[in-house]
């Protein structure tokens, strides 16, 4: 039950799948994190091989019986049978496949799902590669070549708060904070889903109040920006000091991750995805959410996120189509060796 919380449990995931590459003479490496593992594998010795993949192996939190998996037809269903850890045994036979043979090394970070530390330590630690780095946690059946990047900021209202009873005798700061919101929100100019690679808002948390007949001294908003371009996180910072008047706390922040799409390598992945799916609907695609790609951007080589086929990411339903395991087991086994 690796939830990422439980560094415990994901030590333990990350040991397991250590004691196996290890038993079939793949050379690992254990990093740490504040006491986090991280393994980093890799079919010829060093830090930097031509192909760097990776996978995640914490899961979300879930109910017991989640982690108890079960087959039904071709779909394997459980807590992190699609998010992430049929990516990573993927990426575990491959390893296997070339040992040896090929240049090629994994990080399997276990921290993804609140940010990816672990990630960003080993990008800090020297591990890097020299072609292409491709990141198994994404769109099934469809190539990633860019994910928008997250600013997290708190809006944070404050006053000295009374008696409910006599509210004009207080400036009610969880009126302050609607207001501000409203004026942020009017301003703000939201994509719609047909035209989704622009930047987003989203409030996440509101917090304030502890007594149903007391106004309180704070309240405060969390709010979750998703970005296309660096460039634009000052600039939504300024709009938000400006229309808002409220004090802000900055917290969560990466870069978006956006590779050409003209780049040889992206192109020859795309052309053998589409022939393994034997169907013209794979394309590249922009993603709203974020990856451990986030920290490889540094690497200056493509970044491809795709993943194995699967859906209720998060979900209480999580499966994955095992036969999709094979599939793209045979798309990176050519990839590798066409590239």
């Amino acid at each position: 039950k690796p939830v990422t919380s439980d560094v415990a449990a994901v030590n333990k995931a990350t040991t397991l799948l250590q004691d196996y590459l290890e038993s079939q003479g793949v050379s690992c490496i254990v990093e740490d994190l504040d006491g986090r593992k991280i393994l980093y594998a890799s079919t010829l010795p060093g830090k930097e091989q031509d192909f760097l993949l990776n996978a995640h192996l914490d899961v979300v939190p879930a109910t017991d019986d989640m982690f108890i998996p079960r087959v039904e037809g071709n779909r394997l269903y459980g807590r992190g049978a699609f998010d992430d850890l049929s990516n990573a045994v993927c990426i575990a036979r491959l390893l296997c496949k070339f040992n040896g043979k090929a240049s090629v090394s994994a990080i399997f970070s276990t921290d993804e799902e609140v940010g990816g530390d672990t990630t960003k330590v080993m990008m800090e630690r020297g591990y890097s590669c020299r072609k292409m780095a491709i990141v198994l946690d994404g769109p099934g059946k469809q190539l990633a070549i860019a994910q928008k990047g997250i600013l997290i900021m708190k809006l944070i209202a404050k006053s000295k708060g009374g008696h409910a009873s006599e509210p004009w005798n207080f400036d009610n700061p969880i009126e302050k904070l609607l207001n501000a919101y409203k004026r942020l929100r009017d301003q703000w100019q939201q994509p719609s889903a047909d035209n989704q690679w622009q930047n987003t808002m989203a409030p996440c948390i509101i917090e304030g109040g502890s007594a149903q007949n007391q106004i309180p001294d704070e309240a405060s908003m969390t709010l979750n920006f998703r970005i296309t371009n660096e460039a634009d996180r000052e600039k939504i910072i300024a709009q938000v000091k400006e229309l808002c008047g409220l004090e802000i706390e900055l917290g969560r922040h990466c870069e978006p991750v956006v590779s050409d799409e003209n780049s040889p390598l992206l192109q020859k992945m795309l052309k053998i995805m589409r022939k393994h799916f034997s169907e013209d609907k794979v394309n590249f695609i922009r993603m709203n959410g974020a990856t451990d790609a986030r920290h490889m951007v540094g690497l200056g080589v493509p970044i491809a996120i795709t993943s194995v086929v699967g859906d209720g990411c998060h979900a209480s339903v999580e499966w994955v189509d095992l036969n999709s395991i094979e599939e793209y087991l045979l798309i990176l086994e050519e990839v590798i060796s066409s590239i």
